[in-house]
């Protein structure tokens, strides 16, 4: 018996799915519903040889029969809006009200964290801070453009958080770029992307320091002290 498998390629899904408020909501649903299988990997020296970290696929597979019913060669694009609008879910439950976000980090993500946080925190303020001075600028233009916001590079990366009410990190440093001592009332983190056991970018937590801490379920937690 033969079974037609739908494949689309990524320009169909940009064509489809945007970074919006509908994709902030879906993705909200998806915590409750395990809908398909995911395959996604990341190499994230990828860019030195000019590749992208992320790559990947989704397959869907039939509730009933068990069939694959569809193929989506989005090459990292629909885990990169996942992505995204997952960091949007929490700071649209758990943010404060923000006047000035930063962004540790200078990728994508920095770029799409930020845009989806600001469907569900508008702010108009957006301060980037990376190891690369170039690529922050750049990230800065690009987020100040996209938003139509006003857009700086912070040197400091202390001073970013202190001017901030939301704070994205968004690199897979082995090493902290965040610390405890720059805590402050008022302030929400999102820490995207800490899913492995050697990404230790925030040295943020310290029992009674702060509350509340929301952990993906099955997240590494070693290194966090």
């Amino acid at each position: 018996m033969s079974h037609e498998v739908r494949v689309l390629a990524e320009a169909d899904l940009r064509r489809a799915v945007p970074l919006d408020l509908a994709a902030v909501d879906v993705v909200e649903g998806a915590f409750t519903a395990l809908a398909s299988g995911k395959v996604s990997p990341g190499f994230f020296d990828n860019p030195k040889i000019g590749l992208p970290s992320l790559n990947g696929l989704m397959i869907l597979f039939s509730a009933r029969t068990g069939l694959v019913e569809a193929m989506l060669m989005d090459n990292g694009y629909l885990t990169d809006v996942r992505t995204a609008a997952a960091g949007a879910v929490a700071a649209r439950y758990l943010a404060p009200e923000v006047h000035t976000a930063g962004v540790i980090g200078t990728g994508v993500q920095a770029r799409l964290q930020i845009e989806a946080a600001h469907l569900v925190r508008p702010f108009k303020r957006i301060q980037v801070w990376g190891r690369d001075p170039a690529k922050a600028a750049q990230c800065a233009v690009d987020i100040g453009s996209k938003l139509n916001i006003e857009a700086e590079v912070q040197t400091d990366p202390a001073a970013l958080v202190a001017a901030s009410q939301l704070v994205v990190t968004t690199t897979p440093a082995h090493e902290p770029v965040l610390r405890a001592d720059w805590l402050h009332p008022g302030l929400h983190i999102t820490a995207m992307g800490s899913d492995q056991a050697k990404k230790k970018r925030n040295r943020t937590c310290r029992a009674g320091r702060r509350r509340p801490l929301c952990l993906r379920p099955r997240q590494p937690v070693r290194g966090l002290r």
